[in-house]
C-alpha cells in the first residue's frame, strides 16, 4: 500500500452547514472538545484533522468514515481500533493539517507554523551535531533552518510512537552526503521536509516505506461530498 500524505489548508471561516455536518460527523469527544476552545481556529484544525483522518482512512479499510473507531497508546499515539497495522498520524498547525497514511510501517508527520524564534532554544532540545549545524548557517537561513530540524525531530518522535519519553537531544537529524536527510540512530528510517507556503513547514517520517514527492492537497468541498 503506497504511503500519501494529504493536505488540507484551514479556511478563516467555515460555512455554516460545512461546519455543522463535520461536527456530527466526528467522535462525542472530539464534539466536546471543540465546544471548548476559546478560538475557533483551534476548534476548526481540531475536528478538520478528524475528518480528513476519517474520510482519507475510510477509503483504505473499505468503512464508512463514521464507522471508524480509534485508540491511543500509553504515550497517545493514535491506531485504527480494527485495522491496527495500519498506519498514519495527522498534525496540524497555523493554516494547515497535515495527514500521513498507509503501508504498515511506521509513519510520523508535523507541520508548524514558522514564526519568530530565539534560536538558544536550539542548544536545550537540539544535539550538539544540529545545533552546530544550525549555528553554521547564514543568519537569514537559521529560522528555516530551525524549523526544519524541528519539525523533521518531531515526525521521528510521532512515527516512533513514544512521545517525548525519547529525548529530543538523544538523537540527530542531518543531511547525509547525498542531501537526504538521515538519522545515524534511527537505522532505516526514511524523512521528508518541505516549505508549504512562506509561513509553514511540513516534515515526514517513515520506518521503511518510501514516503511521496509530492503532497497531495485536500479541498473541504472534497471532505464535504465524501461524507453527504
Amino acid at each position: 500500500m503506497m504511503i500519501t500524505i494529504c493536505l488540507l489548508q484551514v479556511p478563516e471561516i467555515l460555512p455554516e452547514a460545512y461546519w455543522n455536518h463535520f461536527l456530527s460527523q466526528v467522535s462525542a469527544e472530539r464534539r466536546a472538545q471543540a465546544s471548548r476552545f476559546v478560538r475557533q481556529a483551534d476548534a476548526y484544525r481540531s475536528v478538520l484533522g478528524e475528518i480528513l483522518t476519517r474520510v482519507t482512512l475510510s477509503k483504505l479499510t473499505g468503512l464508512r468514515p463514521a464507522e471508524l473507531s480509534f485508540t491511543r497508546n500509553s504515550y497517545g499515539k493514535p491506531s485504527l481500533s480494527h485495522h491496527s497495522k495500519l498506519q498514519f498520524n495527522v498534525s496540524h498547525s497555523g493554516d494547515w493539517i497535515a495527514l500521513i497514511s498507509g503501508g504498515a510501517d511506521e509513519l510520523g508527520v508535523d507541520v508548524e507554523k514558522i514564526a519568530p524564534i530565539d534560536m538558544q532554544i536550539a542548544e536545550r532540545f537540539f544535539s550538539t551535531s544540529e545545533s552546530q549545524f544550525l549555528a553554521a548557517k547564514p543568519t537569514e537561513m537559521q529560522r528555516e533552518t530551525f524549523y526544519r530540524l524541528w519539525t523533521l525531530k518531531e515526525s521521528y518522535i510521532k512515527a516512533v510512537g513514544m512521545g517525548l519519553s525519547i529525548p529530543l537531544d538523544s538523537f540527530a537529524i542531518l543531511p547525509n552526503e547525498r542531501e537526504d536527510w538521515h538519522c545515524k540512530q534511527a537505522g532505516t528510517y526514511l524523512f521528508l521536509s518541505q516549505r508549504l507556503d512562506d509561513g509553514h513547514m511540513l516534515a515526514a517520517c517513515s520506518a521503511g516505506g518510501e514516503l511521496p514527492s509530492e503532497p497531495e492537497i485536500i479541498t473541504l468541498e472534497d471532505l464535504y461530498t465524501e461524507l453527504v
